[in-house]
């Protein structure tokens, strides 16, 4: 089996598996020597494309942002939240895993930069759809969102992560709020 991270040598390269490695360990998981070991490269490539830790670090950033460009733009065309968001984060399973670590390891300024913007943005955008799913007024959806979205990051883990798992969550949420809603009527 081959590694797609070989393909090219390229700078994409190490920003490709920088992201995956993030993706599923953290920043933890970011050393040169085993970033270049994996890519049957020299260290001397990184330097040469990075110069060191911290811009490596904002180019994974910026491609993080980058995708979330793609995503806004998929979510702009789902017309029911389950299980057409459900099968996006799962086509999308890396950068939700990128987010999370980002969530996880908010005391790093340039993270918790970054996912505030990237979670604006995905709360912006999916509110309308989520309020549908919920049946709630569109105003009232980004508070549920954020509820939702927290919650997520505090439980998914790689090993989680599946369409089984993120289907349960997201209906373990509505089923919630409908017992409130039938507790205030009643």
């Amino acid at each position: 089996m081959s590694n797609p991270h070989l393909e090219g040598g390229t700078k994409k390269s190490w920003i490709d598996l920088g992201y995956s490695l993030f993706s599923e360990e953290g920043h933890e998981g970011l050393q040169v020597e085993r970033l270049a070991r994996i890519l049957k490269k020299n260290k001397s490539g990184y330097y040469h494309y990075f110069g060191d830790r911290f811009v490596y670090m904002d180019e994974l950033l910026k491609e993080h942002l980058r995708i979330l460009e793609n995503i806004l733009f998929e979510i702009q065309q789902i017309r029911e939240f389950e299980p057409e968001y459900m099968q996006l984060m799962m086509r999308y399973k890396q950068t939700v895993l990128f987010q999370m670590q980002l969530v996880k390891n908010r005391e790093v300024k340039d993270f918790f930069e970054t996912a505030q913007k990237f979670n604006l943005a995905v709360k912006q955008s999916v509110a309308p759809v989520f309020a549908n799913y919920l049946n709630v007024p569109v105003e009232e959806a980004p508070k549920y969102w954020e509820v939702l979205r927290d919650s997520f990051y505090s439980r998914v883990t790689f090993k989680t992560f599946s369409p089984e798992w993120i289907g349960a969550f997201a209906r373990e949420l509505k089923d919630l709020l409908e017992n409130a809603s039938h507790r205030q009527v009643g």
